[in-house]
C-alpha cells in the first residue's frame, strides 16, 4: 500500500471510531416474543424480555419494544416494583352493583380496586440513573403499544420488571464507555437463542391433557411462558362434583374462570379495566364484577340459574403468593348441563364443564 493510501486508510478509519465514542448507541429489547414463530400451540405466549439482559455505556439509550400487554418499570435502585392495580388510594368503596335479576352482589361496599399511580400509569420521565422510579406505564391507549426510550446515566446494574406479570424481569448493565459491549446484531442473535427455548417449552406444555382428578389448570406456564388456554378445555363430571380451577405452579399471569351468557361475560371482559364512573377524572378503576368472586368465598356452587342468568365468577386468581389474590378456586356443580365459561381478562380463554 502507498503511503498516500495508508494515510487515506487512518483518515477513515479515524472518521469511524470517532463519531461512535462520541454519540450515545441505543440498545433494544423486546417487551415479549422477539418474533413470530410458526407451530406452536393456541394461546402461546411469553411474558418474558428479549435480550434478558442488555448492556450498554454510560449515557447510552434503551428502546422497548411492546409485544403484548407490559410495563418496563425501573424502581429505585434496590427497592421492589409497585402493584399493577391495587386498593383505590382515595378509599373509595364499590357500590351499586347488581346482578341479572336486580339484586345487589355481596360486595358491594368492599374496597374499590383501581391502577395504581407507580405500576400502571408512566412516571418518572425518560433518564434514569437508579435514585427513582421510571416507567412507560401501561399501554391502555387504542393501537399497536409506542416504544419506550431510557437513556441511562450512571454506572451500574438495574432491574427492571413488568408491573402486569410478576415474575417477569430483566436487567441493564451500565459500563463505562471503554469497555467492549455487545452490538445491537449480537443482541438480537442471543434475545433469538433466549427465545427458542421458550419456543420448545411452549411446543412441550400445549401437550398437556390437564392434570388428574376432578381439576383445571388455567394456563400452562413457566416463568417465561404461557400458554392462554384451559387443561382440559372440556371436562365431564357426575352432578355434586366440585371441581378444582388452578393457577399454573409456576405462572406470571392472572386470571378468572366465569360462567354465564356469553354476551353477558364479553361485555363484562370489555369492561375489565376502565374509567371510574363515580369520578372519570381518577384513576382507571377495575371492574367489581370481574375482580371479587360472584358469592362469598370459598366454594362457588353453579346450578345454571345463579344471579338471574347463570353467573358464577372466581375473582381474579394468580399465582403470586405475594398478592391478596387465591392461587386456586372451588366451583361445586349441582345441576346436569353444560357450563361454558371464560377467563374475563383474556376473553380468548374458553372452556366447559359438562355435568351429567
Amino acid at each position: 500500500m502507498s503511503r498516500t493510501r495508508k494515510i487515506a486508510a487512518v483518515a477513515i478509519g479515524i472518521t469511524v471510531l470517532v463519531p461512535t465514542a462520541a454519540q450515545a448507541a441505543t440498545r433494544t429489547v423486546s417487551a415479549g416474543p422477539p418474533q413470530k414463530v410458526k407451530g406452536l400451540p393456541p394461546g402461546a405466549d411469553s411474558n418474558a424480555f428479549f435480550r434478558k439482559t442488555i448492556t450498554v455505556h454510560v449515557g447510552d439509550k434503551v428502546k422497548w419494544k411492546f409485544n403484548g400487554f407490559h410495563t418496563v418499570t425501573l424502581p429505585a435502585k434496590g427497592k421492589k416494583p409497585p402493584a399493577f392495580i391495587g386498593l383505590d388510594p382515595a378509599g373509595g368503596k364499590t357500590a351499586g352493583v347488581n346482578d341479572a335479576a336486580g339484586n345487589p352482589f355481596w360486595f358491594n361496599g368492599l374496597p374499590k380496586l383501581t391502577l395504581q399511580p407507580d405500576g400502571a400509569l408512566p412516571a418518572g420521565g425518560k433518564s434514569y440513573n437508579g435514585k427513582k422510579l421510571v416507567s412507560s406505564g401501561a399501554p391502555l391507549g387504542a393501537g399497536a403499544p409506542k416504544p419506550y426510550t431510557v437513556k441511562f446515566t450512571k454506572k451500574g446494574v438495574y432491574s427492571y420488571y413488568c408491573t402486569i406479570h410478576p415474575g417477569q424481569k430483566g436487567k441493564v448493565k451500565v459500563v463505562g464507555k471503554a469497555k467492549a459491549i455487545p452490538s445491537n446484531k449480537a443482541n438480537a442473535k442471543a434475545a433469538k437463542k433466549e427465545y427458542a427455548k421458550v419456543v420448545k417449552q411452549l411446543k412441550k406444555d400445549g401437550k398437556f391433557a390437564g392434570p388428574p382428578g376432578n381439576a383445571v389448570y388455567a394456563g400452562k406456564d413457566t416463568i417465561d411462558s404461557t400458554i392462554l388456554a384451559f387443561f382440559p378445555t372440556t371436562k365431564s363430571v357426575p352432578v355434586g362434583t366440585t371441581v378444582t380451577f388452578s393457577m399454573s405452579p409456576k405462572t406470571t399471569e392472572a386470571h378468572t374462570i366465569s360462567f354465564g351468557p356469553a354476551d353477558y361475560l364479553q361485555a363484562t371482559a370489555d369492561g375489565f379495566i376502565g374509567p371510574d364512573p363515580a369520578n372519570p377524572a381518577g384513576l382507571p378503576v377495575v371492574s367489581s364484577l370481574a375482580a371479587y368472586p360472584s358469592d362469598p368465598p370459598p366454594t362457588l356452587v353453579a346450578d345454571g340459574s345463579n344471579h338471574g342468568n347463570g353467573y358464577v365468577n372466581t375473582g381474579v386468581i394468580d399465582g403470586d403468593a405475594a398478592s391478596p389474590q387465591a392461587t386456586s378456586s372451588q366451583v361445586t356443580f349441582s345441576k346436569a348441563g353444560t357450563y361454558n365459561y371464560i377467563c374475563l381478562i383474556h376473553p380468548d380463554m374458553k372452556g366447559s364443564i359438562v355435568v351429567g
